[in-house]
């Protein structure tokens, strides 16, 4: 099977925007772990379009990952693959990494006072679900439990779309999609769901934001699935990109009256309009990216396998390290700017360098990182002739 790259280099990119976002998630007006005393217009902004097809590409991503990785008949050893790759570094995540997160977090917004030693049993012991000290997803390793419950459930979909007769379906499917303008259907089951949900909380209330991720990313990881299980598909995502990018700019430009349309929501057929219309971008922007990258990003890098293989641990890593620096840094005198110059290249290098000398190159961390074990490298043969004796 040939290396997708466009796969890779798209998992690198999405991983970096989602690095970035943390980065900035100082200075937005939302709750966070650590907040600054001022916010920016800016990165609410930012922030919002971010939030609306982040991490919908990278279940899709994910989606694709399945399909490539799953052989028919081999679900269970898949399955097994998938509990170390993903709920090895959740453990990992919820016993280690989580404690100081929810540590700041508490200390930072008056909730406790003490040190870091007087609030571990307290995070060990609070388990309550919704508002305890106990990270029962990680903190930010949530993406990790979605995917796996999310796989979990799927699995069935997906070995079934892998047998002879699901590749037919997948076939149909994508002769549907090459017909110009059909691609823009897969978003109706999505835009139902989202209706039916209402994960805004506008005409009813909101469920639970952990809930709602769950429900609503689920799609996508088999949306990636089907989109790369078929050919045709990807081909007429590629000749649509520049449509669906000019589709998602126009719609960009009218996101303040779209939201604004929900926010009033005078009758349910404009809140569902608006739903829709949300649904469209959100797919409009998935399809760009994956377009332009399914066409320009093919090529191989000699730094693409290293970054590609670190984009777990880098994931896993980078949030308690920006948190940290975050607890020093946004309490001095400095721009909102200078604040994130800081943070954004110290909080790289420092979780790039964990990464490199504390996991790369130990095997048993790694395996706690989700990677598997480092190959001992074959002793190099001499092949001069020696004399005879």
């Amino acid at each position: 099977m040939t290396r997708r790259y466009d796969l890779d280099w798209l998992r690198v990119l999405a991983f970096t925007a989602v690095f970035l976002y943390h980065c900035s998630r100082f200075f937005d007006a939302s709750w966070w772990h650590i907040k600054n005393s001022t916010t920016s217009s800016l990165v609410d902004t930012l922030k919002g379009i971010f939030d609306l097809w982040g991490m919908p590409l990278i279940f899709m991503i994910s989606g694709a990952s399945i399909f490539f990785a799953l052989r028919p008949g081999r679900a269970i050893k898949f399955l097994r693959d998938r509990v170390w790759r993903l709920l090895v570094p959740l453990a990992l995540g919820i016993l280690v990494l989580g404690p100081p997160q929810v540590y700041l977090t508490r200390l930072t917004h008056g909730e406790f006072q003490g040190s870091f030693l007087e609030f571990l049993p307290l995070y060990f012991r609070d388990w309550r679900i919704w508002d305890g000290n106990f990270a029962w997803s990680g903190v930010h390793l949530w993406y990790l439990e979605d995917l796996f419950l999310v796989t979990l459930v799927l699995l069935p979909l997906f070995a079934a779309l892998k047998s002879s007769s699901g590749r037919r379906f997948t076939e149909a499917l994508g002769r549907l999609s090459a017909r110009p303008g059909a691609i823009f259907l897969w978003p109706l089951p999505l835009a139902l769901l989202l209706i039916l949900i209402d994960p805004l909380g506008v005409r009813r209330p909101a469920l639970a934001e952990d809930l709602v991720r769950l429900i609503v990313f689920s799609p996508f990881l088999a949306y990636g699935f089907i989109v790369f299980s078929s050919d045709l598909a990807q081909q007429a995502i590629i000749r649509q990109r520049r449509i669906t990018l000019v589709l998602a700019l126009v719609l960009l430009l009218a996101l303040p009256v779209i939201t604004g349309l929900l926010e009033e929501s005078p009758s349910f057929l404009i809140y569902a309009l608006g739903i829709l219309l949300l649904g469209v971008f959100m797919w409009s922007c998935l399809l760009a990216v994956l377009g332009y990258g399914m066409r320009y990003l093919t090529a191989n890098h000699r730094l693409l396998a290293y970054a590609n293989e670190g984009v777990l641990p880098f994931y896993i890593l980078h949030q308690p390290v920006i948190l940290i620096l975050g607890y020093f840094i946004i309490p001095l005198p400095l721009s909102i700017l200078a604040k994130y110059l800081v943070i954004a290249p110290l909080a790289f290098g420092l979780t790039l360098g964990l990464y490199e000398y504390g996991i790369r190159r130990m095997n048993p961390v790694r395996r706690l990182f989700g990677l598997k074990p480092r190959k001992p490298v074959a002793p190099t043969v001499d092949l001069v002739a020696q004399p005879l004796s």
